[in-house]
């Protein structure tokens, strides 16, 4: 069958079975198949897909039937124009962190250190801490999980993008062993999802990507409101705790931020609106 075909067919199953985004998904899916970007997929619609790659194509669909994260089913994604080998030992990384590590990079005081020590907690595919070290390779930079399936994808995709060696990765509970003013920056995409909204995610994050990076306990904040202070004993004077929050924790963040010590507090609103990025300074004295 022709790619065109397959492609009209393939979309016509997902929107069968309920699928969201079914063209998107079957698109996605084809160019994966031909090796090509999903934009250039019409210039390929008259092509013969081989046995070999209809028997993949048959398998990826099967998959999103099921459920399954169409990002997973593909094994990367792209973030921040790199792409990341992306499973189901950690969360997908999404446009939100995109932000947040823009953010991060804005931060010229930061970077304008020799070698500034950055620390990410809760890694997971290391989207961010390996975006950072390749957009800034004079930092020294800890690359921290509970998880150690999500530290060995991190270290995966360090590999595949060439900063393996520029990194220390650790499992651990947030910045536990962390010795206090040594840190210039400390990011993170902590679980903030309250434990009773979870049911109410769409189905393909509620069943398959990681509870553990997911929820926040009752309130959402259960991660946050430990790691904030923790943030702090580890920063040096001057230095700057960036998180990832949820829509509807800005002023509990703040908050928080403000009685651990910080004296700069700054809440971000994302591409949609909402209130998505915390981020606070130690005094610098």
């Amino acid at each position: 069958m022709q790619v065109g075909q397959k492609l009209q067919e393939i979309a016509g199953l997902l929107a069968a079975r309920g699928v969201s985004e079914s063209r998107l998904k079957a698109e996605f899916i084809l160019s994966r198949a031909m090796n090509c970007r999903r934009l250039e997929l019409p210039l390929h619609r008259k092509r013969e897909l081989s046995p070999s790659q209809a028997e993949h194509v048959e398998a990826q669909i099967g998959r999103v039937i099921a459920g399954e994260p169409i990002q997973y089913v593909l094994g990367d994604m792209e973030f921040m124009g790199r792409l990341f080998k992306t499973d189901s030992r950690a969360l997908i990384p999404r446009p939100e962190t995109e932000t947040l590590v823009e953010d991060v990079l804005s931060r010229a005081d930061v970077w304008s250190s020799q070698h500034p020590a950055v620390a990410d907690v809760g890694t997971g595919t290391g989207c961010i801490v390996l975006t950072l070290a390749l957009e800034q390779p004079h930092g020294e930079y800890l690359a921290i999980d509970a998880s150690a399936d999500a530290l060995t994808l991190a270290r995966e995709n360090a590999a595949r993008l060439g900063v393996e060696e520029r990194i220390t990765f650790v499992r651990g509970d947030l910045l536990a062993g962390v010795q206090a003013r040594s840190l210039d920056l400390v990011v993170s995409n902590p679980p903030y999802v309250a434990t009773a909204e979870i049911e109410t995610l769409q189905a393909d994050i509620r069943n398959h990507e990681p509870r553990l990076a997911l929820d926040g306990g009752s309130d959402g904040m259960r991660v946050i409101s430990r790691l904030v202070p923790r943030a702090f004993n580890c920063l040096k004077p001057g230095g700057w705790l960036f998180m990832e929050i949820g829509e509807d924790q800005g002023a509990r963040v703040r908050a928080l931020m403000l009685d651990s010590g910080f004296t700069i507090t700054n809440i971000r609103r994302d591409l949609a609106g909402h209130e998505r990025i915390a981020c606070g300074r130690k005094q610098n004295s």
